[in-house]
C-alpha cells in the first residue's frame, strides 16, 4: 500500500470514528478489554522474583521502558516500582530509562533537570527522583542512577547521532545492560535506533533516515548552560517488522495476569539489529529500503 493510500485510509477512519488520534483510541479499547479479561493481582512476590528469573540481579545495569497504563493488577505506586527495581538491583546496579522531553522546541531553552517526559508516568516519577542523572538531549534524553550512570549519560550532548557512539543506548551494549519492557512490547525498544547511526557512513540507506540538524539551548539547575545540534530523524517505522529475527536466544517474552515484560541483553540485542540492517533488513518502510541502498559504501 502507497503512503499516499494510506494517508487516505488513516483520514477516511478518523472521520468515520470522529476520532484524529486513532492510536491513542485503539489503545484505550485494548486497555478496556484487557481490564475485563484480566483479572487477577500480581503479588509483589512472584513480579520480584518474575524479575530476578528475567536476568534482573544485583550490580547489573537496567534498562526499562514501561506502560504504566498496564500495571493496574500491581498493588504499587510507580515509586514503589522504581523501588522495587533499586532493591533487586543492590548497590552496585544501575538503573536507567527514557527521558524524552514532552517539549521539543528548539527555540526555547531545555531545561535539563526540570523538563517532563513524554515517556511514561514510571519515568517521569524516577527523573524527579533526587540522585537521577539525567543526559543532555532535547530528543533522546536519559535518566539514571547507580555506578554507571555518569558512563550512560554524560557525553549524549558530545555527539551529533542521537542513538550512536558515545550515546547512553550504544553505552547499554558495551555494559551489556539488562533491558525490559514492562507492559511495553518489542515497539518500544529504542535501542533498534542505534542501527541507523551505527550504520550512517556505511549504508546507504540510513543517511536517507536524517534530514538536517537541530540545535537547541540547554541550562541546568546549577546555571551550567551550552549548546547541542544533532541530526534530526525522519521517516516512518514499523518496529514490529524485525520482532520474528529476535528469538529466545536474544529476547524473551513472560506474563504475570496482564503484564507482559520483554527482556533482552542490550549488546547482542544491538548486535543482531545491526547484522539485519546491513543484510536490508530494517524497520523503516519510509523511506523505501530499496535493495540497492543497502550496498555498503565502504571498501573491501
Amino acid at each position: 500500500m502507497s503512503r499516499a493510500v494510506r494517508s487516505y485510509v488513516k483520514r477516511l477512519v478518523q472521520k468515520l470514528v470522529g476520532q484524529s488520534d486513532l492510536r491513542g483510541v485503539l489503545r484505550r479499547q485494548k486497555l478496556w478489554l484487557s481490564k475485563k479479561i484480566y483479572r487477577r493481582p500480581v503479588s509483589i512476590a512472584d513480579l520480584r522474583q518474575q524479575l530476578i528469573d528475567l536476568g534482573v540481579t544485583p550490580g547489573r545495569t537496567l534498562w526499562v521502558q514501561s506502560s504504566w497504563n498496564e500495571f493496574y493488577n500491581v498493588p504499587l505506586r510507580p515509586s514503589d516500582m522504581i523501588d522495587l527495581l533499586r532493591d533487586v538491583l543492590g548497590p552496585r546496579g544501575t538503573l536507567a530509562m527514557p527521558a524524552f522531553p514532552i517539549n521539543q522546541n528548539p527555540d526555547k531553552v531545555f531545561f535539563v533537570d526540570r523538563a517532563p517526559v513524554y515517556t511514561g508516568l514510571l519515568c517521569e516519577v524516577f527523573r524527579r527522583s533526587p540522585d537521577v542523572h539525567r543526559s543532555v538531549h532535547l530528543g533522546s534524553s536519559v535518566c539514571a542512577t547507580g555506578p554507571n550512570a555518569d558512563f550512560l549519560v554524560r557525553d549524549h550532548h558530545l555527539t551529533i547521532m542521537p542513538w550512536g557512539k558515545d550515546s547512553p543506548f550504544c553505552r547499554l551494549g558495551e555494559l551489556d545492560a539488562r533491558m525490559l519492557g514492562l507492559g511495553a512490547g518489542f515497539n518500544f525498544m529504542t535501542a533498534l535506533h542505534t542501527v541507523e547511526c551505527l550504520l550512517f557512513d556505511e549504508v546507504p540507506f540510513f543517511r536517507g533516515v536524517f534530514d538536517g540538524t537541530i540545535r537547541y539551548r540547554w541550562q541546568r539547575a546549577n546555571g551550567e548552560t551550552g549548546e547541542h545540534e544533532y541530526m534530526r530523524r525522519i521517516g516512518d517505522i514499523r518496529p514490529q517488522r524485525l520482532r520474528r529475527y529476535f528469538g529466545p536466544d536474544i529476547c524473551v517474552d513472560a506474563k504475570i495476569s496482564n503484564l507482559r515484560i520483554l527482556a533482552a541483553d542490550a549488546k547482542p540485542f544491538i548486535e543482531r539489529a545491526v547484522s539485519l540492517g546491513r543484510s536490508g533488513i530494517t524497520m523503516y518502510i519510509q523511506p523505501v529500503p530499496r535493495p540497492e541502498l543497502f550496498v555498503s559504501s565502504k571498501g573491501p
